[in-house]
């Protein structure tokens, strides 16, 4: 059976979405921005330790099609981490509206949406996605 390693996904300011990322959501960076071989732009590579996140900007040059803008991309992600409490005081800071915060005492489950407008789930392991 395989399983995801990598996802990549388009984001208009490399640097602001891999900080938001390390800061907020405790992915490492493990290289440099740097020039994929077959991708007209630049990317950054992340990690949570199990999964790599490669952003990717396109250079200013490379045509936007209008079918791209809101469709393409993943629709939302889900991160799991190990305090949902201390995720919501880092967006809080930063101002980030958060909506769907479940009713538990400390909060398990919330959402929020990252630098370009992309859905993340955040839930703890009792609260997010066994594998089955």
């Amino acid at each position: 059976m395989g399983r995801v390693k990598h996802i990549a996904y388009v984001v208009s300011d490399l640097e602001a979405s891999a900080r938001f990322y390390e800061d907020v959501l405790g992915f490492r960076r493990y290289g440099d921005e740097r020039k994929p071989g077959n991708y007209p732009g630049w990317a950054v590579d992340l990690t949570d330790g199990e999964l790599n996140l490669t952003l990717l900007r396109p250079n200013p040059d490379v045509p936007r099609l209008p079918w791209a803008y809101g469709t393409a991309g993943p629709n939302h992600i889900g991160v799991e981490v190990d305090d949902v409490t201390r995720v919501l005081a880092r967006l809080e800071a930063r101002g980030i509206a958060v909506y769907g915060k479940d009713p538990h005492t400390p909060p398990r489950f919330c959402k929020f949406r990252d630098p370009d407008g992309v859905e993340v789930d955040v839930a703890t392991p009792d609260r997010g996605w066994p594998i089955p």
